[in-house]
């Protein structure tokens, strides 16, 4: 996906500090990640911090993951900047992790090493890089044909984000260690 091609502007907003993000532990299941473990105080500054990064001018049009971390941290840029459209949808969803489901998260370094390998990846049922990349990939396909001249901004997880650069610059889902990482609470024009 060439960028220069691209029609609308894209904005990438990792959610804020979550209370899994305070536990140290990988929630990456939908049942789970749907549900629970929202924003912590510290995401919840975070967002509120992202939304000026906007002015209401902009005129922005937001998807974001389904997970409660993303979906609050999404609602309060919303809420700030009175955007009048909010998309929540699966494919901005946190990498699955697989086996790695309630961990320590210390745990990711095993599975990025292993991504940086090959990005088909799926060692402890993990979601590979590639299956990110592609579902991902399908949102921007699905928007580019619905917008023109639109700030878009997408909130979802450091994984799931971190993939979805590759999309952009053309690389292979593999390298998406080799980006600079968004912090939570960051946001990123691409």
């Amino acid at each position: 996906m060439n960028r220069t091609e691209l029609k609308n502007h894209y904005f990438l907003l990792r959610h804020g500090n979550s209370l899994a993000n305070q536990q140290g532990i990988i929630v990456s299941t939908p049942d789970v990640g749907t549900a629970r473990y929202g924003l912590s105080k510290l995401g919840t500054n975070q967002a509120n911090i992202a939304s000026q990064y906007f002015t209401i001018k902009d005129k922005i049009i937001i998807y974001s993951s389904d997970f409660k971390r993303a979906k609050e941290t999404a609602e309060i840029v919303q809420d700030k900047l009175s955007a009048k459209v909010l998309v929540y949808t699966e494919l901005l969803r946190e990498r699955f992790f697989g086996l790695y489901e309630g961990l320590d998260n210390s745990r990711y370094d095993e599975v990025w090493e292993k991504d940086k390998r090959n990005e088909k990846n799926v060692f402890n049922s993990v979601e590979s890089p590639r299956q990110v990349a592609d579902r991902t990939k399908s949102l921007i396909e699905q928007i580019e044909s619905e917008y023109q001249n639109k700030n878009i901004l997408l909130v979802s997880h450091g994984d799931s984000l971190q993939i979805l650069q590759t999309v952009f610059a053309g690389i292979s889902p593999a390298a998406h260690r080799s980006l600079n990482h968004l912090q939570t609470g960051e946001i990123r024009k691409v």
